[in-house]
Order: C-alpha cells, then structure tokens, then sequence
C-alpha cells in the first residue's frame, strides 16, 4: 500500500488547501502517515488534526508521496519551507516529492533546481494536484500491477509555475471533512491587490479573486454533513470577498440560511477597513457568527503605517473598534503587529506599544519584519538591527500575554467547542470559546460538541473549565 506525508507551513488558507490534497491523495488509494508534532496547545499553530488512526501504522517509515506545503511571508517561513523539503528528501529517499504553496510561486529557478523535488506546483496549478501525481506514479510504475516489479526511480524536476499575472480565476478546491475536529476551514477568496510595502503575498498569491456562492455553500453543506459544528471562512484578503453583486455579509447570511442552525460561523482575518455595518449588524442580531475577530492592526505609529502603506490611521482605527465593541459588547478583537519595520524609531516603537495596550486586543501575533525581493520596502533605506527587532517582538509577545489575560478575565461562564483529549490526559477535552479563547475542560460528561462550562482559572493564556451540567 502506498502512503503519502504532508508537511504544512503558514496560515490558514494553506491549511484547507492541505485538506484538499490529502483527500485528492486519498482518492488515488495512498494512506497517510502522520510524524510526531507541536500540541496546538503549546505553540502557536492552529491545526488540531495531529491525532492518530488505526490506518497510520507505518508512522516511522519512508512515505512514498510526500507534500510540502510552503509559505514565504518571511524570510524565516521561506527558510524554513526550504529545509522541510531537503528533510524530507533526505528522509525519503525514493519518494515522490512535491512542492506547493506561497513559496513554490516565488522560488527562483537555479535554487529549485537544487531541491530535489519532483514537481514544484504554483498558483494557478493547485487544482491539476491530482491528476500531476497520478502521472508522477504512472511515470514510476506504481498505478500497475506492482507485482511485475516495474519501477522507474528516474527524477526530473517538473516545474509548473505560471506567472502570477495570468491568474484571473478563483481554484475550485472542494473538500468534503477535516479529520479529528469539529471546526472546519472553508475558503472563500485567494489573491491580495493592497500591496503593503512589506508584503510578498500579492507576489505569490495573485490578484483577488473569489469563489461562487453556490460553491461555498455546497462545501459549507458537505462538511457540515460529515460533523463539522464549525466553519472558518478564510481567504488572503477574506474582507474583500466579491463575486458579481455578492459581498462577505451577503455570503454569510446565505450561509446561516443554507446550513443547519447548530453550525456556527467564524471569520478568520478581516481589515479594518472592511469591517462594515452591514457585517456587524449580522453579526449582532445572529449568534451563529461567533464575536472574535482578527483585524491586523501590523504598527501603532501612523508614521510606521504611511511607510507600510496601511490604508488607515491609528485614531482610524480606533475610532472603528470602538464602534464594533458597541455594536458586539461581548467581541474579542485579535490583531498582528511587525516589529522593527524599515526607519521604526524607539519613539514610534513607543507609540505602537503605548497604541496596542489603549485598544486593549485578545491578543497578538507579534513577527519581526522581514526583507523580501520584489516589495516595496526592500527598495527603502534604514533597515532595523535584527537584535533591535528581536528585543521589540519580545517585549510585545508580554504584552500579548497581558492582553489576553485581561480578555479572558472578562468572563466567568463560556461556550466551548470539543476537539480532542489533551495528550495524555483522555480525561482532559481541549477546544476553544466562543471569543477563540483556547479552554481545557476538566472530567466533561459530553466528550465532543459543545458545552456550557464554569471557568475556574486561567493558567498560560488557557482557560480551566468544568462542564455545567442541566
């Protein structure tokens, strides 16, 4: 039996598009094998599916297919996805070795030569995933008859990347369930056109562009049907969603009319520019889309902002948290910062972390800025000592776990959503509050769904809860 391994780097779109390449993969009869990884719980990656089944018992063993699923929104993330995929040739000696992702759209031809994949796929190629690996496998014999012993071990780098100015269409990637988890990732829109001076996105994603609602609503059914409670809807610019007359709010209320009423909504990331009332007057009048928000804020300093080409001021920005808290009293607003941006002085700095503590966010992800080729901030003088960068993440990363605390400090009763026992303690259930607060439920009767709990603590950002029983 042929098995396939997927390694995934980056954010959440790249993580329904992983789900769509597993069950393409699966579709063909390989078996997934998984590897030893992070517990959600204890760092910052948002994939619960890590648990194990009865058909993985050659975890320890060589994959036949093995899937990098890249990122390059910094130069550690496209760092990293390059020692993923010289891993795991190195692991995997005679496998076949692909390449999707941001960072397959922007690797330079002479260093994807030196990867030793097999097919490097971009873009505007994702849906063809299948139908690339069934002729790679062809190509090695492995879709005959394996007992006449024909294989061919020959590489050939396929690289199937088109320029990022053909891509015009939204990729049907239809996916039907997300293993081991209640919540489920759906997405709605891909491309960037914003352009912020410090963004390779636009670069390695393309232009925006949308799904058709009726597809979204036919893969919000099919995972909904399969179990899902939860949809995340997702996409590089998700506030931007636009196909012909239909907006983000409009899609949503279709949404909560064309799925069972116990399936709840969430948005991944949105600006703040796109928060409109239409979105906040839907989300205050229907309790199935869940008050949390992500809305990046990346600097406090208008004139760190002007250098990154953010489309917004502070009091701007200020000015329209406080109206969504008014509209949704019981929201939490998440947000990302990049420390050390080209020019960012220690009073600018002053001012973003002065800025960050008046909004008073759930929480922050903090990242130091990073160079990248074909942006605008490359072309700009006065780059930050990266010690200087580091030091400032750091001192965000403890506010981050202030903030958080002072959120969470806000509530006494939750909602919870199950996900999986905590390792090792089957006793302990793991999910997330409706405020996207992570939560660890003591001894609950109900082991998956959604409970009402008691919150009894809060240790390391996590909430301790007991099941309230009725």
């Amino acid at each position: 039996m042929r098995t396939f391994e997927i390694i995934t780097l980056g954010c959440k779109v790249n993580e329904y598009e992983t789900r769509y390449y597993q069950e393409q993969l699966e579709k063909l009869g390989l078996i997934e094998i998984h590897r030893d990884s992070e517990d959600e719980f204890n760092s910052n990656s948002s994939n619960l599916n890590h648990s194990l089944n009865e058909k993985n018992e050659r975890s320890e063993s060589e994959a036949d297919v093995v899937i990098i699923n890249t990122c390059t929104v910094t130069n550690t993330a496209a760092a990293k996805s390059r020692k993923k995929i010289r891993k795991a040739r190195k692991e995997n000696p005679e496998a076949i070795v692909v390449i999707v992702g941001c960072y397959a759209q922007v690797v330079e031809p002479n260093i994807a030569e030196g990867l030793q994949a097999d097919l490097i796929l971009g873009s505007s190629h994702k849906s063809e995933f299948g139908a690339w690996i069934e002729k790679l496998m062809n190509q090695r014999g492995w879709m005959s008859d394996e007992s006449n012993g024909i294989e061919s071990k020959e590489r050939k780098l396929h690289f199937e990347v088109s320029p990022i100015e053909d891509i015009s269409d939204f990729d049907n990637m239809p996916i039907g369930h997300f293993e081991h988890q209640h919540r489920a990732f759906l997405k709605i829109q891909d491309g960037c056109n914003q352009y912020c001076a410090y963004c390779q996105i636009p670069l390695a994603r393309g232009p925006e562009r949308s799904q058709i609602p009726a597809e979204v609503i036919k893969t919000a059914r099919s995972l909904t049907e399969t179990g899902h409670l939860e949809l995340v809807l997702t996409g590089i610019h998700t506030g931007r969603y636009s196909f012909r007359k239909t907006n983000l709010s409009m899609l949503l209320s279709m949404l909560l009319e064309e799925t069972d009423e116990n399936v709840t909504f969430r948005i991944s990331s949105i600006e703040i520019t796109e928060v409109t009332d239409e979105l906040l007057d839907l989300m205050a009048q229907n309790p199935r889309i869940l008050p949390h928000l992500h809305i990046p804020i990346q600097a406090g300093s208008d004139e760190t902002l002007a250098r990154m080409k953010r489309p917004y001021t502070v009091e701007q920005f200020k000015k329209r948290v406080s109206e969504i808290r008014k509209k949704v009293p019981d929201i939490s607003i998440s947000t990302d910062v990049i420390t050390g941006f080209v020019q960012e002085s220690d009073e600018e700095f002053a001012q973003t972390v002065k800025n960050l503590e008046e909004i008073g966010f759930s929480f922050l992800h903090v990242f130091p800025y990073s160079r990248r080729k074909g942006t605008a901030a490359d072309k700009m003088s006065g780059f930050i000592d990266a010690a200087v960068a580091k030091k400032r993440t750091h001192e965000l990363l403890k506010l981050s776990d202030q903030l958080r605390q002072n959120d969470m400090k806000r509530f006494k009763t939750s909602e919870i959503l199950l996900e999986r026992p905590e390792n090792n303690h089957p006793d302990i259930m793991l999910g997330y509050t409706k405020q996207y607060h992570p939560a660890k439920v003591l001894h609950p009767v109900q082991t998956s769904g959604r409970i009402e709990v008691k919150i009894l603590g809060i240790e390391d950002g996590v909430f301790i809860c007991e099941e309230i029983q009725r």
